[in-house]
């Protein structure tokens, strides 16, 4: 009788409360420059990483690969609440699995081409299980400039005075 009763209450129990189970869950994740386009493969994309911001545990870290997307659309037509701009644009594209709602932290860095210039940005929300985050993303913006200097010449002395011409690239990362 009480083996029967304790199976009873347990499979109330698990009936009431039902039993947690990890679901995949998409994220899109795209890394925009400030006021420009987004991070693509010739910049050598943005790592991505995200993390449980309770735990620190690491869910998923990547690189952004892809087009810095389409110009027309991202810098001149206007926006709408929800309209997209980042149809075919670079992206880091996971899967990750959680059985509760999650709290993450989602950092970028950027340009992966050009270390010294290298710029992190992140942001922090809610991971619900089944709930798909796709289309254009989480996009996080990176700004600033990635600038490559070099120079042009060798250095020119004349007097006590140098001359030294120095050419710069310099890109919206």
């Amino acid at each position: 009788m009480k083996k029967t009763l304790i199976a009873g209450l347990l499979m109330s129990a698990v009936l009431f409360c039902g039993i947690a189970e990890a679901v995949r869950t998409k994220l899109v994740v795209r890394a925009r420059s400030k006021d420009a386009k987004f991070v693509g493969t010739k910049m050598g994309g943005a790592r991505v990483v995200v993390t449980d911001s309770r735990t620190g545990k690491v869910l998923a870290e990547g690189v952004t690969a892809g087009s810095t997307g389409n110009t027309q659309q991202i810098m001149i037509e206007p926006k709408t609440r929800f309209g997209r701009i980042a149809d075919g644009a670079a992206k880091f594209e996971t899967s990750i699995d959680i059985d509760e709602p999650t709290l993450i932290t989602i950092e970028a860095a950027a340009p992966l081409v050009a270390k010294p210039n290298l710029i992190k940005s992140s942001t922090q929300m809610w991971l619900i299980p089944g709930k798909d985050i796709t289309g254009d993303g989480v996009v996080i913006e990176i700004p600033g400039f990635s600038v490559d200097a070099s120079a042009a010449e060798t250095a020119k002395l004349a007097g006590r005075k140098a001359r030294i011409p120095v050419q710069a690239r310099i890109v919206m990362i």
